[in-house]
């Protein structure tokens, strides 16, 4: 599992949309986090490792990486802990979450693997983590979609669509 590759691809795609200028240190350390926990998620699902024996070691050998890429010291390891933990904990109503808002002749089983742990990852944050802006969440999650190469509208139609039952009164009230 290469980092490098997804995290260069976000970094030139920020750069032809003219975003050349460094987001604030927090906010990437934490956008590391995510983008580590959705790749530690897709191992997981791929290889059926276990979480605990899993994450020590993708922490010693991908973390330094991911960060490095993103300019930062290190990953928010706080916030990836309790994504990562979050996502596993409750892994089976998350996909029936996923489940609920596909159409008709959907399936997750359907979708790319990377797709569900992105999917996972947004929605446990959206439902746990209230202390970030759901419209921080939602933008962050379209674009770790763009960086996985996923179809990044119908990422952002999922999220959206959680984010307007599990964050009712914040995307109600006036900006």
């Amino acid at each position: 599992m290469k980092s490098y590759n997804v995290i260069e691809k976000a970094r030139a795609s920020a750069n032809q949309k003219g975003e050349g200028t460094l987001r604030p240190t927090a906010v990437r350390k934490r956008a590391a986090a995510r983008l580590a926990a959705i790749q530690l998620g897709y191992e997981l699902e791929m290889t059926g490792r276990d979480i605990l024996e899993a994450m020590p070691e993708f922490l010693t050998h991908y973390a330094e990486d991911i960060a490095r890429q993103l300019k930062v010291k290190k990953l928010d390891e706080g916030h990836f802990q309790l994504l990562t933990m979050g996502v596993h904990a409750k892994v089976a109503s998350l996909d029936q979450m996923i489940d609920e808002v596909l159409d008709e002749g959907w399936s997750r089983e359907r979708l790319a693997r990377h797709d569900i742990c992105i999917l996972r990852a947004g929605i446990c944050e959206l439902q746990d983590m209230p202390h970030i802006p759901v419209r921080a969440v939602l933008s962050e999650y379209a674009g770790m979609a763009e960086v996985f190469q996923s179809d990044v509208a119908f990422i952002n139609a999922v999220m959206d669509r959680h984010a307007r039952t599990l964050r009712t009164e914040e995307l109600a009230a006036p900006k």
